[in-house]
């Protein structure tokens, strides 16, 4: 009797050890395919990597950060980029602002750019200035100096270095070249530059508007029209390659740096202060503005609406059939 409890207990304690080995090889079996499946669905490098998410606001800070600083179309797009986004990258080393160029392909384009507060501020024109800045609420906070220190500039009249033609009185007759409807130089020249020397319009023969002041330029140097009224900011870049000057306007102040009545002080503050530091006598501003547009190497003042009064008063009553 003894032997045969003996042989239940061991066989007893046998099964019992296979159940404990069993159920212990499946445990180690699931958690085996658990890592499997965990690994193949990390290194899965079928599946997309997820996105990285914005922290809150990044979006809003960096849009608020970006200065966007139209300039109207008196240029091709390689001259204005070449000329103006030198200064764009001063403005962004100074203050604490990213400059944006944002060139428009027309005149009116900047004003209203300017008017639905899509550019901070604008280099525009005298012209378009006066003409569209009690429409738009628009506001002038600097004027370019000249190379005379003034803040001054002048339209001239230009006419190939063989034409026969010696002042303004001899255009009768004559094919003239003319920038944008919306530039002081071709207002000066229509409304009070003829006038004043015995021309009226339809004593020329033909009269044209292009879209730059160099396409101008181009169009008198080919022979294509006899005359051209410019910036003498342009003329002067062209003044050893067969132009020559029979004309000028009286000194206009200079095309003014433009923001919007609603404009944000804190930015208009920081264009200022940074333009307004500008010192081409001293070398570390010399060598700087050396790259940038001829207009702005003489550095900036203070401009005030009433500064261009007498300008609108000209050219908005002086004007000749």
């Amino acid at each position: 009797m003894r032997s045969k409890s003996a042989s239940n207990l061991n066989n007893s304690f046998t099964m019992i050890r296979k159940k404990i080995i069993l159920a212990g090889l499946v445990v180690v079996m699931a958690l085996a395919i658990v890592t499997f499946l965990l690994h193949r669905v990390i290194v899965d490098i079928r599946s997309p990597w997820p996105a990285q998410i914005p922290s809150p606001g990044a979006a809003a800070v960096a849009a608020q950060d970006t200065v966007r600083f139209g300039v109207i179309s008196r240029f091709p797009t390689n001259v204005l980029y070449q000329g103006y986004q030198p200064l764009m990258d001063y403005l962004s080393e100074e203050t604490e602002y990213h400059f944006e160029l944002i060139i428009s392909r027309s005149y009116e384009e900047t004003v209203a750019q300017l008017a639905a507060g899509e550019v901070h501020a604008a280099f525009l024109g005298s012209y378009i200035y006066i003409t569209s800045r009690d429409e738009h609420g628009l506001e002038p906070i600097l004027k370019p100096l000249n190379k005379d220190g003034q803040p001054f500039f002048q339209s001239v009249i230009i006419v190939h270095e063989d034409s026969d033609i010696q002042s303004v009185s001899q255009l009768r007759g004559r094919r003239l070249a003319l920038p944008s409807e919306n530039s002081f130089s071709g207002n000066w020249l229509l409304e009070s530059g003829l006038s004043r020397n015995g021309v009226r319009r339809i004593d020329l023969a033909e009269i044209e508007h292009f879209r730059h002041h160099h396409s101008v330029v181009y169009e008198v140097l080919r022979g294509n029209y006899d005359a051209g009224s410019i910036k003498d900011r342009v003329a002067d870049e062209f003044r050893d390659q067969g132009l020559r000057v029979v004309g000028r306007s009286d000194p206009v102040p200079g095309s003014p740096v433009v923001v919007p009545s609603n404009h944000d002080p804190l930015i208009t503050a920081s264009i200022t202060s940074a333009l307004l530091n500008i010192d081409p006598d001293q070398p570390k501003y010399a060598a700087l503005v050396s790259h940038w547009d001829p207009e702005f190497r003489n550095g900036f003042i203070r401009a005030e609406a009433a500064d261009y009064d007498q300008l609108a008063y000209q050219i908005l009553t002086d004007s000749a059939p």
